[in-house]
């Protein structure tokens, strides 16, 4: 039995495996050092991320209404073309024959 250890590329794993079996036969997780902030700095970030959400979803809200404006205004502008206009009967191609 030809056993042998490689280390996963993605996640850092460390798997043993077995070349007849072509099998997994163990695997060891690998360890992640542990980072430790305060209570405070946590609430800290998540009150930074929280005022960026709320900055993001004002810029949503004003690009969504200077969009809704300008189509307003491009309807209005169309209308009033169209009402200069006298109404005119479609053609259809049964019409032609």
């Amino acid at each position: 039995m030809s056993r042998f250890i490689v280390t996963c590329p993605h996640c850092q794993a460390q798997l043993e495996l077995d070349s007849e079996k072509q099998l997994v036969v163990a695997s060891k997780a690998a360890e992640r050092p542990r980072v430790m902030t305060s209570i405070e700095d946590r609430l800290q970030a998540m009150a930074r991320d929280k005022e960026s959400a709320s900055a993001k979803m004002d810029e949503a809200m004003r690009a969504e209404r200077a969009g809704s404006e300008l189509r307003d205004e491009k309807f209005r502008k169309l209308l009033g073309d169209v009402k200069d206009q006298p109404v005119v009967k479609p053609i259809r191609d049964i019409d032609l024959d």
